[in-house]
């Protein structure tokens, strides 16, 4: 049937009635059936492309995902575990937050590529991007196990937001990328969180 899609107007064929022959079957099922008002085919991917990412300063969303992550949860790329991720995190946070002050690590030709690529594009971070100064070889874990690196996780991302809270002029340095401002980090984690969370499948 013809329907009139409710966020730009656009008419398209849906076929509620027979939901599994309906092009919007092929779609990631993510998004709820809450109304009877279908989206077109260009706002549902938008739609989809907007639920698929993370936003850290929503913390139950964060959250609420991870608990789908398991210790034996096997990565869809690279060589982390699933507590590696969530340390991985927990550091990159801390850099952010007040706790563990970076210097600039790399040249800073490295430095303004590195921004241009994750703070002043909308694409993603991409399937083998590293930071420079990471080796091939897992890091000792610091965590007894998945569950507390979690709530370590819970606490770094509280005092992100608290540390900006009170010092919202501040620009921790990124030993990647250099100065960042409350913005450009938010920008910055919500794309590494969105990456780590896809390459365990929780999103």
């Amino acid at each position: 049937m013809q329907c009139k899609c409710p966020s730009c107007g656009a008419e398209f064929n849906c076929e509620m009635n027979e939901i599994t022959s309906c092009w919007c079957n092929a779609m990631p099922n993510i998004v709820p059936l809450d109304s009877k008002e279908c989206l077109c085919q260009k706002c549902l991917t938008c739609k989809i492309a907007e639920l698929q990412k993370i936003n850290i300063s929503v913390h139950d969303s964060v959250f609420n995902k991870l608990q789908n992550l398991k210790s034996n949860t096997p990565p869809l790329f690279g060589k982390m575990t699933a507590q590696h991720m969530i340390e991985h995190l927990i550091l990159a946070i801390s850099f952010s937050n007040g706790k563990s002050l970076q210097p600039l690590m790399v040249d800073e030709r490295v430095a303004k590529t590195i921004r241009h690529y994750t703070i002043n594009t909308d694409k993603e971070m991409s399937i083998g991007f590293k930071a420079p100064m990471l080796t091939n070889d897992l890091v000792p874990l610091s965590y007894s196990d998945l569950s507390e690196a979690i709530e370590y996780l819970k606490i770094e991302l509280h005092d992100f937001d608290l540390y900006f809270e009170k010092n919202p002029d501040s620009k921790p340095i990124s030993p990647v990328i250099g100065e960042l401002n409350h913005q450009e980090w938010m920008i910055f984690h919500n794309k590494h969180f969105t990456h780590h969370f896809k390459q365990f499948g929780l999103i």
